[in-house]
């Protein structure tokens, strides 16, 4: 009978932490061409995309930011989506103008 006390806490402690997940992933849970804008961060910080496709910056929160890059650029919101299809394939580093070190990649393969 003590066997079986000191099993089920041991189940239900295994069973639990199986559950859990990892934290650090939440660039692989983003939606592929999807960037939020909140915070003072772009996240991801960096986004994978073919050619051809368009990235879309969701812009949350209260504070105003902005999207910039010599080829495109937002306005400063803070609410609202901006667009940008990418038609050839390369690195394209970006940053709001307003909050330095507030830095993203979109990356064109």
């Amino acid at each position: 009978m003590k066997m079986k006390k000191l099993l089920s806490p041991l189940v239900v402690v295994l069973a639990l932490a199986a559950c859990g997940g990892d934290d650090d992933s939440d660039s692989s849970s983003a939606e592929a061409g999807v960037v939020a804008v909140k915070d003072n961060k772009f996240e991801p910080k960096e986004t994978t995309v073919a050619v051809g496709d368009t990235v879309t910056w969701q812009f949350e929160g209260n504070a105003a930011h902005n999207v910039t890059h010599d080829d495109f650029a937002s306005d400063l919101v803070s609410e609202g989506e901006f667009e940008h299809t990418f038609d050839e394939a390369g690195e394209y580093e970006y940053v709001c103008t307003v909050h330095p070190g507030m830095e993203g990649t979109v990356v064109v393969e």
